[in-house]
């Protein structure tokens, strides 16, 4: 890393070869990489994401717009939608129990009788699952067609599913599932003892996260993705930043094909002066970076275990 007054930062990666002249902006391959913002004002927005502030709160204490806010927020949660993609995984089996349903997203007219505007969601979660495993999915229809593939996308065969008698889960059984349901119009529990408490506290809770203002259908998937890892990681962690820190460092990070590029492809041969005196040798680039190039070069964010929770409060000097 070299120091350069021209850069936006006053520094930037520059190749150790002093005759090459192949530069990268320090912010290259990174959760900064496209912001005017400095590096304190990011990690501070990093920070209140984490923590849940409120975004007219972070305009006030940024002294940034609001526009800016919201962008990075939903940054945020598109580190928490790759994060999902990535780590998802089908729940239930043999002996489980998973609880299934649909749920409608919108608003209502002049804030009145039933909600006309918005779309459907659907959602299941694992009972006993610690930390929860559980899915949220926009879909257009609440049809067989719909649904039934969906349910097989992520449910295991032979969980135990539990559901309202909606007409679309009447193949469940056909399709390798222990299908117990109960008919909210007589009962909440059914005699057997099933019931979806689960999933409509969950319901609940998801619809509470949601702004109250400016919701777009496009962004309802980001918003149960945020959901979904906040569960599973934000809020199970002993220091949220921390682990949101972590979240970001494994989805922003160089490509494979920099930290594996050979030397020479960047660097020429440099003159190295040899013992004998009035002769010079060529010194051979290696093929591979060093190691402590890849530490440098990685803007992964990697937080050591025994990372000092007190001097994290110098990020906000």
């Amino acid at each position: 890393m070299w120091q350069d007054s021209s850069a936006p930062d006053g520094q930037i990666w520059h190749c150790s070869n002093r005759r090459c002249r192949y530069k990268l902006t320090v912010r290259k391959h990174s959760f900064f990489a496209g912001s005017h913002l400095s590096f304190s004002n990011i990690v501070k927005l990093i920070y209140f994401w984490a923590n849940r502030y409120p975004q007219h709160i972070v305009v006030h204490e940024l002294g940034i717009s609001h526009t800016t806010v919201v962008d990075f927020y939903n940054f945020c949660r598109e580190v928490c939608s790759v994060v999902l993609q990535e780590q998802s995984e089908q729940i239930g089996g043999p002996g489980k129990i998973v609880k299934i349903d649909e749920s409608k997203f919108g608003k209502r007219k002049y804030n009145r009788r039933k909600r006309v505007d918005g779309c459907w969601v659907f959602g299941s979660i694992e009972r006993d699952s610690n930390p929860p495993k559980c899915f949220f999915v926009t879909v257009s229809d609440r049809s067989a067609q719909t649904l039934i593939p969906l349910i097989k996308r992520w449910i295991l065969p032979g969980t135990t599913i539990v559901s309202d008698c909606w007409k679309s889960y009447s193949s469940l059984a056909s399709e390798g599932y222990i299908h117990d349901t109960v008919n909210h119009s007589i009962q909440f529990v059914s005699d057997s003892g099933a019931h979806t408490n689960h999933i409509e506290s969950c319901w609940n809770a998801l619809k509470r996260s949601l702004p109250r203002f400016g919701t777009s259908k496009d962004l309802y998937n980001s918003y149960f993705a945020e959901y979904c890892i906040r569960r599973k990681f934000i809020d199970t962690a002993a220091g949220n930043f921390l682990e949101t820190l972590r979240l970001i460092g494994s989805v922003y990070k160089p490509p494979d094909e920099l930290l594996s590029q050979p030397a020479a492809a960047v660097a020429q041969p440099q003159a190295v002066a040899d013992d004998s005196p009035g002769t010079t040798s060529v010194a051979s680039p290696s093929t591979t970076f060093r190691a402590a190039d890849k530490a440098n070069f990685d803007l992964g964010f990697r937080i050591d275990d025994d990372y000092d929770l007190d001097a994290s409060a110098d990020l906000f000097d």
